[in-house]
């Protein structure tokens, strides 16, 4: 008994040392991609960045309508002396509100540009995780021109095959 239980610890060491000598050997699966390439072509990107021009260009409208109204009054002031001085007052009430309002609406875009481009990271990191354990990447680098990746053969540049991935990812395929 003693001698099969020699036997079956042998050969479990010799498997699992032809395992460790094998990963030992085997080179790390490694791939590159462009990230600014898979982050514009990202559709959730895509679509964040329709609705972000969305509230931007109705905040542009809004303000461009007070200045036109502005506008006039400070025309009608000059051509008029009827009403002028209600008229002086309706302007500067009408400047105050442009001036708050092209305020407020900077800093509102400027937090919605933030939420929105943190949503998108955090989504595109997470299916780029879910890339490289799905198709066993030990290393995914990504080439942005800081000089993390200066080069890499073609042959590891994976960036095509995970703009689709992610983008099948998003749209519900893929699970």
């Amino acid at each position: 008994m003693s001698k099969k239980l020699s036997i079956i610890v042998i050969l479990l060491l010799c498997g699992t040392l032809s395992v460790a000598i094998f990963n030992l050997l085997s080179p790390p699966k490694i791939a590159f991609v462009h990230v600014q390439e898979v982050y514009n072509e990202f559709a959730y990107k895509k679509e964040l960045e329709a609705k972000y021009d969305a509230i931007k260009n109705s905040r542009k409208r809004n303000l461009d309508s007070l200045e036109i109204q502005i506008n006039a009054l400070a025309t009608n002031i000059q051509n008029s002396e009827f009403n002028k001085k209600e008229n002086i007052q309706q302007y500067q009430y009408l400047a105050a509100d442009y001036k708050n309002k092209r305020h407020t609406f900077t800093a509102d875009n400027e937090t919605i540009y933030q939420q929105y481009t943190a949503q998108i990271w955090s989504q595109l990191n997470a299916y780029i995780e879910e890339f490289g354990e799905r198709y066993n990447y030990d290393m995914i680098y990504g080439a942005d021109g800081s000089g993390s990746v200066m080069h890499g053969a073609d042959e590891y540049n994976k960036t095509d095959e995970l703009n689709e991935f992610v983008n099948e990812r998003y749209r519900g395929g893929i699970k």
